[in-house]
């Protein structure tokens, strides 16, 4: 498994953050598409940088909590043959 790299500048937490996201995804087996994850929890980490979250254990889970949705909204569409599953 490849290894992206993130950083803000604006925030040394957020890259931490990115990190500890990262790192329990891998151990979990939750990475489906590795750029794709990279790219959506650097997107999601970065809003919470811009609206001002400074704690990267929240950040993190925050991330987490998100892919994890994302994967499982995506799942259902594919299972439903691209329509989005009743209810949702």
């Amino acid at each position: 498994m490849t290894h992206i790299i993130f950083s803000d500048y604006r925030n040394p937490a957020a890259e931490q953050a990115y990190e500890i996201a990262w790192d329990f995804l891998a151990r979990t087996g939750g990475i489906r598409d590795e750029f794709q994850a990279c790219v959506f929890l650097a997107q999601r980490i970065t809003v919470m940088v811009e609206q001002g979250e400074t704690n990267r254990i929240r950040m993190a889970n925050r991330a987490i909590s998100l892919y994890q949705r994302h994967v499982a909204e995506s799942d259902d569409v594919i299972s439903s043959g691209g329509r989005r599953a009743e209810g949702r």
